[in-house]
């Protein structure tokens, strides 16, 4: 619930978290969050004025969401009431009990696990399908030891020396954009590259100490639970090969073994595995078995479920490439519901977008300070029948060119307002 509370307050929506529990009502306070603490028997809804509230958000146990909900629907309440569900099963009923929408938050999490995993359940741009095989999308790792390290991207001059662009660069889970020249390559930080095939390959050659984060291979799926089961089956149902490791034998369970286990490792084969997803229910778990991994295969990228958005930033450390929260992942959804529009600011997702050269016909993209005026990079353009991701001194925009530009919605917003409104 700290995700929600932090996107909502950053929106300027005020907030009022009801808690029964005396301690984490004292905690919640510490944190300056505003808290009113009592019990739901006791005539709570009524003292924070729930009438006069926006929504209402039961994050309770599924029981007590359930009164919470019932209780506010006797006490005239007409606005969204969202409910977050520990079981899936439980659903119908708290919509029937008079909830606006209800959720299940490990699933929601499995969700985004596999997004995160697999381009096939989410392309990392969205709209590059339109391109086929023209125009790939790669997410690069940038060691310590590399030569892009602590450089900024003028100094690194990737674009010049290989053709490929870059377009954003993911830092602890958050996902920069726009870049700009200025732009810092942080040691450990993921490029996302924009290039075709030969572009993407001369990168690689010419930047020692990256590590590409997209590998053929099974995705190894460790915990078959709500969130590791989610996961498996968007996988499956996407196409992918997958491999499950768990504690006990059933259907859908291929290694049978205890995760952090060296020897049940290696039985999955993990060093051949496109990725890792860590999907097990105890944080402690997961640091142990993202260690192990990192050092068992470290070219193989790890994403992990974690259950404490506290522990975010120590798994991070122990070498996970993208770990994820229930609070994270369930507060988001919950704050793009309540936001609408405004919640595109919580997600700057990449997409490509096809655009005519009006506005920019003539000029060379450099001297157009596309980058710096809106955020957009020009990944590519198509000129008869050739696609151009590398543009020399002499490359000028042509009246007839396709151009491929990409960046968050609100920068390919202010490309168009800015060359062709």
């Amino acid at each position: 619930m700290a995700t929600l509370l932090e996107e909502l307050e950053a929106s300027d929506v005020p907030t009022v978290v009801v808690e029964e529990d005396e301690a984490e009502a004292r905690r919640l306070q510490d944190r300056r969050h505003r808290v009113v603490y009592g019990r739901l028997d006791e005539g709570i809804l009524t003292r924070v004025r729930l009438n006069q509230a926006r929504a209402l958000i039961a994050n309770s146990t599924d029981d007590g969401n359930a009164a919470a909900i019932i209780t506010a629907r006797q006490l005239g309440f007409e606005g969204d009431i969202l409910a977050l569900v520990e079981d899936p099963l439980h659903r119908q009923p708290m919509v029937l009990a008079g909830a606006t929408a209800a959720y299940t938050p490990r699933h929601v999490l499995g969700a985004a696990l596999a997004a995160r995993a697999s381009r096939r359940v989410s392309p990392t741009v969205a709209g590059i399908q339109q391109l086929g095989n023209k125009l790939q999308v790669n997410e690069v790792r940038i060691t310590k030891d590399s030569r892009l390290a602590g450089k900024t991207l003028a100094e690194a001059q990737i674009g010049q020396n290989t053709g490929v662009t870059v377009i954003g660069q993911w830092i602890g889970g958050h996902l920069k954009v726009p870049v700009t020249p200025r732009t810092r390559l942080e040691p450990g930080g993921i490029l996302v590259l924009v290039g075709s095939q030969e572009s993407i390959a001369k990168f690689m050659d010419l930047c020692a100490g990256t590590h590409s984060l997209r590998r053929p291979g099974p995705f190894i799926i460790a915990g078959f639970g709500e969130v590791g089961g989610k996961v498996a089956e968007l996988l499956h149902d996407a196409g992918e090969e997958t491999r499950v490791i768990a504690a006990e034998a059933g259907e859908g369970v291929d290694v049978v073994g205890n995760v952090i286990d060296l020897q049940v490792l290696e039985q999955a084969d993990v060093r051949n595995a496109q990725a890792v997803i860590l999907a097990v229910g105890e944080d402690a778990i997961t640091l142990l078995t993202t260690v192990i991994l990192k050092d068992l295969a470290p070219a193989v990228p790890v994403i992990a479920r974690v259950n404490r958005a506290a522990n975010v930033e120590r798994i991070y450390r122990a070498g996970a490439d993208f770990a994820l929260s229930i609070s994270q992942v369930s507060g988001q959804l919950l704050a793009r519901r309540l936001l609408g529009k405004r919640a595109v600011a919580l997600d700057p997702g990449l997409r490509v977008m096809e655009v005519t050269a009006r506005g920019l016909v003539g000029h060379h993209p450099a001297e157009l300070r596309i980058r710096d005026q809106t955020g957009c990079s020009v990944a590519a353009v198509e000129r008869a029948e050739e696609l151009l991701t590398s543009f020399g001194a002499d490359f000028r925009f042509q009246a007839d060119d396709r151009v491929y530009i990409c960046g968050s919605l609100d920068a390919t917003q202010r490309f168009l307002e800015h060359y062709q409104s």
